[in-house]
């Protein structure tokens, strides 16, 4: 009977050995699987970078249709709109029509911050 109880213990100790096997086990294919599904290339974490690159990207492409809307809108006022032209070319080019005079001022940056 002694012998028995022997063989009993060494069963059980062998079930243990081969229980810690089978976590580790687990534990193996369980980390490669989340390293194949999550970080490979075509993983989820590729995957949440990519929808974040197209989010980033459609909010650039809004902006350069506002952008685009914009210039289209100047092109048609420079085109239709003599008076608004006119405007343009005073200020951005200080054109001036046949006999007027043209006055610069200049502002010494200098005097200005002694004076405040």
């Amino acid at each position: 009977m002694a012998r028995n109880n022997r063989s009993r213990g060494k069963g059980r100790s062998g079930r243990l050995f081969e229980n810690k096997i089978a976590w580790i086990s687990a534990a193996i294919i369980f980390l490669i699987l989340i390293q194949l599904f999550v970080f490979r290339d075509e993983g989820l974490y590729s995957l949440l970078r990519l929808k974040q690159e197209i989010k980033d990207m459609e909010t650039h492409i809004n902006r350069l249709e506002i952008e685009k809307a914009e210039l289209e809108s100047e092109r048609d006022r420079l085109l239709n709109d003599p008076e608004y032209l006119e405007r343009i070319a005073r200020e951005r080019f200080r054109m001036a029509k046949p006999g007027e005079k043209v006055f610069h001022v200049v502002i010494d940056s200098k005097k200005v911050e002694n004076v405040n």
